[in-house]
């Protein structure tokens, strides 16, 4: 990474470094703009740093530069009658850098647990822009509540338009009907009518009989499926099944005991034996010098030595077939778990098709009920026109009062037929509530997503934060714990005992505090580059070596400022040795 800097705060005269991967430690006297190097590298992270902030106060132009895996990122200045003209191309613009790439006493989270707050909601929210999420769910939730409006407005204007399509139906065959019959009146007698309708009567009488047998029979079958439901939910049971999965995760960690258990004692084994063949070699030459440690020994003594090796051997032996044992015990445990969780797993696949059973046999159910109340209104409706017709040939007026009827009936016609042209045509309002359903699904999935992540985030760094204390706070042989409660605050404790963060030494909060910004980098943030200002840090080299080591597997690029008499950048490769090599 080559980095430029020109007039950017105290730095007056152009500054050019070449970075390697690693860790940098970039010394320098004090007021030589160390400082105003941090700032503008951070810069090109984040916006918030602005021109004004960068330039300095005496220069017309000022530049920042970085080229970073052979592409050039920059902001450029140019003051221009008191006011400053930028051009800028940024690694990224993202306000989190402040808190993600520059560790200094500046960096508000250490600032707040050097003073002995304990609340870190504030910075859990802000790395992992939780309240982006909700605002986008919210937005998301008001507009899934318009898209349901929509369809409701939309359901309800088609079912309008079906009923006075059904409507408009029914007119059209009265008037066809009454026609007819107003035409063949003098044709027909009013038996022979009645007659007609009497068999259509009969008809209808006994479709209504064969449907409702076939609701019977389907509701026969709902009943049945409603019981093989039940009996798959409890067979599919979730808390049974978080439950072996617990057991599952306790048998992997068993197993990698285990497992490392018997790699040592593998290890142990090979050099029993490769010491007992020593030995053995020796006692067969009667050789009075050790070939491992070079002292003169009684040749007398191999023999013994040689029993004892093989005693150790021997017990080593015992304790790898026990281990073998319990590892093929736990095996099979988690074997027979793993045949329940599928067998959980396969309840499950049934009780979803047994669900879409019986949701289409309940729809199935409906129609048929809908079937049998459409043919019951024919019936009433067939009924009441027979009895219609005995009263209009009763009275003589048979003719006049078919007119009257068609007249109404027209008239009637023509009103819902204007309803329907203002209302619109049914197929396109059918397409439109489609689409509106598809987005209502699509936009209701994108809420569920954003509810998951938002508990994710929110839980997992809680999660990490507790691993990586655990294993850094030993590594360093700090003498407490720490992890994060429900409220969101650190609790720290020292033999069991809990304690305030502000009893902590200064180091200690520190660790803390550089701990969440880790947990944060690897969960939330990425950063090519992380600025430490080792002026305030207060750790042992030992302790400043093991932190640095840990950075190194989370960032590429460590930059870490130190003031010395002398300008040097120093670029030291991390290995697990911690051996340091220089270069210009």
């Amino acid at each position: 990474m080559k980095v430029r800097v020109s007039n950017i705060g105290g730095i007056t005269r152009e500054l050019t470094l070449s970075v390697e991967k690693g860790l940098t430690l970039y010394k320098a006297p004090n007021a030589y703009g160390k400082t105003s190097l941090t700032k503008a590298l951070v810069s090109l992270l984040t916006s918030s740093i602005t021109a004004a902030d960068l330039l300095n106060v005496f220069s017309d132009e000022g530049y920042v530069e970085v080229e970073l895996d052979n592409k050039l990122y920059y902001r450029r200045f140019h003051r221009i009658k008191n006011k400053i003209e930028e051009e800028k191309n940024l690694i990224m613009d993202d306000d989190r850098a402040l808190l993600l790439s520059y560790f200094s006493p500046e960096n508000q989270l250490l600032a707040r647990i050097i003073t002995g707050d304990e609340n870190v909601e504030w910075f859990i929210s802000k790395t992992s822009k939780v309240q982006e999420l909700k605002a986008k769910k919210e937005e998301l939730e008001r507009k899934l509540t318009e898209l349901k409006t929509r369809q409701e407005e939309l359901t309800k204007k088609y079912q309008e338009i079906k009923d006075i399509s059904r409507e408009l139906e029914r007119i059209n065959e009265e008037i066809d009907k009454l026609e007819r019959e107003r035409k063949n009146l003098q044709k027909n007698a009013a038996q022979t009518i009645i007659l007609t309708r009497q068999n259509r009567l009969t008809e209808l009488k006994s479709r209504v009989e064969t449907r409702q047998k076939e609701l019977r029979d389907n509701q026969a079958r709902l009943e049945k499926l409603d019981k093989e439901i039940e009996e798959l939910k409890q067979k599919a049971d979730q808390t049974l099944k978080e439950k072996i999965r617990s057991e599952l995760t306790e048998l992997d960690k068993k197993l990698q005991e285990l497992s490392s258990k018997k790699n040592s004692i593998d290890i142990e084994i090979g050099v029993l034996n490769r010491v007992l063949d020593e030995i053995k070699e020796s006692e067969k030459e009667h050789a009075s010098v050790c070939h491992v440690c070079g002292s003169k020994v009684d040749p007398s003594i191999w023999k013994t030595r040689m029993d004892i090796i093989s005693k150790e051997l021997e017990n080593a032996n015992r304790s790898k077939n026990e281990l073998l044992t319990e590892l093929n015990s736990t095996i099979a445990r988690k074997n027979e778990l793993e045949a329940k969780i599928k067998e959980i797993e396969k309840a499950e696949k049934m009780l979803a098709e047994k669900q879409i059973q019986r949701e289409n046999l309940a729809i199935k159910i409906e129609t048929i009920k809908h079937q049998i109340a459409e043919y019951e209104r024919q019936i009433k409706e067939l009924e009441e026109k027979i009895n219609e017709i005995n009263e209009i040939y009763s009275m003589g007026e048979g003719e006049s009062e078919i007119d009257k009827k068609l007249e109404e009936l027209k008239k009637k016609r023509g009103d819902l037929e204007y309803q329907l042209q203002t209302l619109g045509v049914s197929s396109k309002i059918l397409e439109e509530i489609t689409t509106v359903q598809n987005q209502i699904e699509e936009i209701t999935k994108q809420i569920d997503d954003l509810q998951r992540e938002y508990i994710r985030r929110l839980t997992v760094i809680r999660e990490r934060f507790t691993e990586m204390a655990t294993s850094l706070l030993k590594e360093l042989e700090f003498d407490f714990t720490a992890e994060i409660d429900n409220n969101y605050r650190l609790i720290v404790k020292r033999m069991g005992a809990q304690l305030e963060i502000r009893k902590l030494s200064s180091s200690e909060r520190t660790t803390l505090a550089l701990i969440l910004v880790l947990v944060a980098l690897k969960e939330y943030f990425k950063t090519p580059y992380f600025i430490v200002d080792e002026s305030f840090m207060t750790f042992d080299q030992k302790r400043f070596e093991k932190l640095v080591k840990y950075l190194n597997g989370v960032v590429d690029y460590i930059i870490i400022t130190k003031s010395d008499e002398m300008v040097q950048l120093t670029n030291e490769i991390i290995p697990a040795t911690m051996a340091h090599q220089v270069v210009s």
